[in-house]
């Protein structure tokens, strides 16, 4: 726990309220004396006091989400005791005042902004409050234990070559989807890149929107897809972002991925059957050697 503000004008404020006592004392007049010892009294009550209801600030977790990407914000719901000022620092997040007042609950939503990629088993906020007089801010850290993992994975980046699908084509508007064979298995909505033949008209005037038939899909093939991090930061970032949008691009396919990365227990090889997973995999990954059963 700290004064929030710079150091040396705390130290300064208390000069002044000892040299100002002390002038009081020394005047002479017993009015002069009372006034400065009220007058001492609330600016020792407005400097200290708010360090006393800092301890009593107690901070809870009401909600937060299991997943979300490097740059992205995230809303987690905290409660606190009394009112303060809650401002994340790791995740990272602009401040935001808590606590109940009238005619609002305790808690708020509180918004971080992760700048890379990670898993965050606790998050980690700064409470300050200037109460009751406002005249000298308070601030101590606090780590939130979260009730589940929330997992970072990396932004998108630069997919690697991938193999060429052998129908690929492009719909009326430039998209691409994966080809289709085989025997109808029902239908869905209309997708920007569905070809105008998969068109299934009886359908679309029973649902008064397009509607287009779902074949049965072809092996569309497989790719397993090696990541080994660098020990930089920043370019571990960029690989892994890179692998992200590589896998995704598979996915897209219909390819099956096969994802292999270093992890803290360990290497890791599994499949990945969306981009949550892919980008859980990569947000716990690190580089090769960095964990303890290297």
């Amino acid at each position: 726990m700290r004064p929030a503000r710079p150091l040396t004008p705390f130290l300064v404020s208390v000069l002044v309220l000892l040299v100002w006592w002390a002038v009081a004392h020394n005047s002479g007049s017993g009015w002069v004396q009372a006034i400065g010892d009220v007058v001492f009294g609330m600016l020792v009550i407005g400097t200290l006091g708010p360090a006393v209801a800092l301890v009593r600030v107690r901070v809870e977790l009401v909600h937060a989400p299991a997943d979300t990407t490097a740059d992205m914000p995230v809303t987690v719901r905290l409660s606190t005791s009394t009112r303060a000022r809650v401002c994340p620092l790791e995740p990272a997040g602009p401040a935001v005042m808590i606590g109940p007042r009238t005619g609002n609950t305790a808690d708020e939503d509180v918004t971080l902004i992760p700048d890379r990629r990670g898993v965050h088993e606790h998050i980690v906020v700064e409470v300050a409050t200037a109460a009751p007089f406002g005249l000298q801010w308070w601030a101590r850290r606090v780590a939130i234990p979260l009730a589940a993992p929330l997992h970072i994975a990396p932004r998108m980046g630069e997919p690697g070559a991938l193999p060429r699908l052998p129908d690929e084509q492009t719909g009326h508007d430039g998209a691409v989807l994966a080809a289709h064979a085989g025997e109808t298995r029902g239908v869905r909505d209309y997708r920007a890149g569905d070809r105008r033949r998969r068109v299934h008209w009886p359908a679309t005037a029973h649902a008064g929107r397009l509607m287009v038939r779902e074949m049965e899909a072809p092996p569309a093939g497989s790719l397993r897809l090696q990541v080994s991090l660098p020990h930089d930061s920043e370019a571990a970032e960029r690989a892994a972002e890179n692998a992200l949008a590589t896998a995704v691009a598979a996915l897209d396919r219909g390819m099956r991925v096969e994802m292999s990365t270093d992890e803290a227990a360990g290497p890791v090889t599994e499949a990945v059957g969306d981009r949550r997973t892919a980008g859980r995999r990569l947000a716990r990954a690190v580089a090769a050697g960095d964990g303890p059963h290297a």
